[in-house]
């Protein structure tokens, strides 16, 4: 070996000696796989807060009242109730004079109309011909609002502005048809004149049935006019339900007997014309029931 390799030794040993040390170095221990924690539970999502009711604005007055009409003319009770209760008031008239109370009684709604009188409604309003409600209802023929009208005080004898009373309108307007017959029977029991002349004809009831061409409304008029009012009304009411006789229960209550007269076994005037099984009998009812019986 020459001198130039023996001192280059030296030096490539300390060149290889990292790489042999590195060669050498041990692996690194194997180390436990990382432990992960499980995600925390996340809060759930909180739902919108709900909106507070919305409470509709209050209507301006005539707004209720124009709302309480329609119902009345669409005989939708559940939502005149409510309209009420909103504050309309019943006997607010339209442009043509219509009010909720006028309308019920000239279309015959008979829970409307009640619903009117519980609220107020003015027996004594007038509508585009200065009729009552009365007159307006004996027209149409409605004997059950005819009672319910004689019962809540309503005018018995005013005049409308063709010189009518309602007991004219009946006939003069009517039919002669057992509706109509109901009609007179419910004004005469309620204490109505009968045979004063109207103001515009100058007829009595009696010679305008005649005049319409009615026998059996000209019948029971005659009837009505010759038969003297019952000293002792109540008796004569429990025998005239049980015999069917209309006109006798007509007469008997305009004479003063309560409609929910009874007999000594505790049995309605009603009950009785019901059960009475005479032709009349139904005629009978009609007119106690009008008047409250």
């Amino acid at each position: 070996m020459n001198t130039s390799t023996r001192r280059r030794w030296p030096a490539l040993l300390l060149l290889a000696l990292p790489l042999a040390l590195s060669a050498c170095a041990a692996e690194p221990a194997a180390t436990e796989p990382t432990q992960v924690a499980p995600p925390a539970p996340t809060a759930p999502t909180p739902l919108p807060a709900p909106k507070p009711t919305e409470v509709p604005p209050e209507l301006p007055q005539a707004e209720l009242d124009a709302r309480l009409r329609a119902a009345a003319w669409a005989n939708d009770v559940d939502a005149a109730r409510k309209l009420i209760e909103q504050g309309a008031d019943v006997n607010a008239k339209d442009d043509t004079v219509q009010s909720a109370y006028l309308i019920a009684t000239s279309e015959g709604r008979l829970e409307l109309l009640r619903l009117t009188l519980a609220h107020g409604a003015n027996v004594h309003d007038l509508d585009s011909w200065v009729g009552t409600g009365l007159i307006r209802a004996a027209e149409r023929g409605h004997w059950d609002v005819v009672g319910e009208l004689i019962q809540a005080g309503t005018p018995l004898d005013h005049v409308n502005r063709i010189g009518y009373q309602a007991i004219h309108e009946a006939v003069w307007l009517g039919r002669d048809d057992p509706t109509y017959h109901a009609t007179v029977r419910v004004l005469v029991a309620g204490g109505v004149q009968f045979q004063a002349p109207s103001g515009f004809e100058g007829l009595t009831p009696l010679q305008m049935a005649y005049s319409k061409g009615y026998p059996t409304q000209a019948a029971l008029l005659e009837a009505l006019a010759a038969t003297p009012l019952p000293a002792d009304p109540v008796p004569a009411l429990l025998a005239a339900a049980a015999a069917g006789d209309a006109n006798g229960v007509a007469l008997a209550l305009r004479a003063g007997a309560p409609a929910d007269s009874v007999d000594t076994q505790g049995r309605s005037a009603l009950e009785i014309a019901e059960h009475a099984g005479h032709a009349g009998h139904l005629a009978s009812a009609q007119v106690i029931r009008a008047l409250g019986g």
